[in-house]
């Protein structure tokens, strides 16, 4: 009998009936490989209503957040406090169940080159979320410090640092969560195969094996336009993807 309820909740703020044809094909993965789990699709007006009823004194600075994303990053983290279970992005495909992953873990974490939020595991009220929900309250107005001017000033980096993997990444590391031996670390390749990740000091990109129990397929939508153009070229002309995580966090440069 595993700690971590058999939950999968997932969130498209705009409905169920608006999912585009790519994620109800990977949400039906998740469905098909998952029979036994209890499902729950969480919407924008239902998530409102679920922090009003569950977190009210947590609504001011929810609902200043200026990109709809930030609510659906912070959203999250409430949610696994709450309800305990699995959180899965939308754009992520299942490629066997996750079960086995559970055993006797409070916290279940993919691991690339910093933690990732897009998929993770969670008892009820593990204190990782008490720490992610003052984090989230310091961070409102983007005061990072020690961090690159011109990262910083960027959209991606502020909805990273305020509610983001960034986020969740600094709150893991100074509480020492990935630790400790009720939390299960997956590398990259796990849950996330194609995505740069750092396993013991090297970072190189994840390649699909026969471990990985699902896919990342990283659409980004939630990024404006201009955003989404930037990211193609600096990825195509510049640098690989985790050489910009790196210094994001290092605050060189």
């Amino acid at each position: 009998m595993s700690k971590i309820p058999k939950i999968i909740h997932q969130i498209f703020f705009v409905g169920e009936a608006a999912v585009p044809e790519n994620y109800r094909r990977y949400h039906q993965t998740v469905l098909k490989h998952h029979p036994n789990w209890e499902h729950r699709f969480w919407d924008e007006a239902q998530c409102h209503k679920f922090m009003e009823e569950n977190y009210s004194w947590f609504l001011p600075v929810y609902d200043s957040y200026p990109h709809k994303i930030q609510r659906c990053d912070a959203i999250r983290y409430f949610i696994l406090h709450h309800y305990g279970g699995f959180y899965i992005d939308m754009d992520i495909e299942c490629l066997k169940p996750i079960d086995d992953l559970l055993e006797d873990f409070e916290i279940v974490l993919s691991k690339l080159v910093d933690f990732s939020n897009a998929i993770m595991g969670s008892i009820a009220g593990h204190p990782l979320w008490l720490n992610v929900f003052d984090e989230l309250i310091k961070r409102k107005d983007n005061s990072a410090e020690n961090t690159n001017n011109f990262f910083k000033n960027t959209m991606p980096y502020y909805v990273g640092y305020s509610t983001g993997p960034i986020l969740l990444n600094d709150c893991v590391v100074a509480g020492k969560f990935h630790e400790s031996n009720t939390v299960r670390v997956c590398p990259g390749y796990i849950f996330e195969p194609g995505a740069p990740m750092e396993i013991n000091g090297k970072i190189f990109k994840g390649k699909l094996t026969s471990e990985s129990y699902t896919i990342h397929h990283m659409t980004t939508s939630w990024l404006p336009a201009h955003h989404q153009i930037t990211r193609v070229i600096f990825d195509i002309f510049l640098q690989p993807y985790w050489m910009f995580r790196s210094l994001l966090n290092s605050g060189k440069g």
